[in-house]
């Protein structure tokens, strides 16, 4: 037996039950923080993120593991997952953006071929 319950629950949904994104940059006068904070959101929105600071660092240790003939599987591992999740992304990318290109022809056809026409 179905209750109404059943029926219009998928709809409800509790506070802060979907999508969730977490941005990570230093917290002014935060304890947690070691260093300046000001410095360090500066490094990572103006030098590098820290994905970006990471991947030097994973790739320094890829080069010293060949040098050294020292295996690090479980950086090897790393690289590997980093490698699938951006080739992953960039397959969801070009899609995102071969949708907007469609809706941007259905809307403002000038305008997409202005864009198509981008060098």
């Amino acid at each position: 037996m179905i209750t109404p319950f059943d029926v219009w629950a998928p709809m409800f949904r509790a506070p802060f039950s979907g999508d969730v994104t977490q941005e990570i940059v230093p917290r002014f006068f935060s304890p947690d923080i070691k260093g300046i904070p000001e410095i360090e959101l500066k490094v990572q929105t103006e030098v590098a993120s820290y994905g970006k600071q990471l991947g030097k660092i994973l790739e320094a240790l890829q080069a010293l593991s060949v040098a050294t003939n020292t295996p690090l599987p479980e950086i090897d591992e790393l690289v590997a997952g980093v490698r699938e999740v951006k080739a992953a992304s960039r397959v969801e990318i070009r899609a995102d953006a071969e949708a907007a290109l469609e809706r941007l022809r259905a809307v403002d056809e000038d305008g997409w071929r202005d864009v198509i026409r981008a060098p």
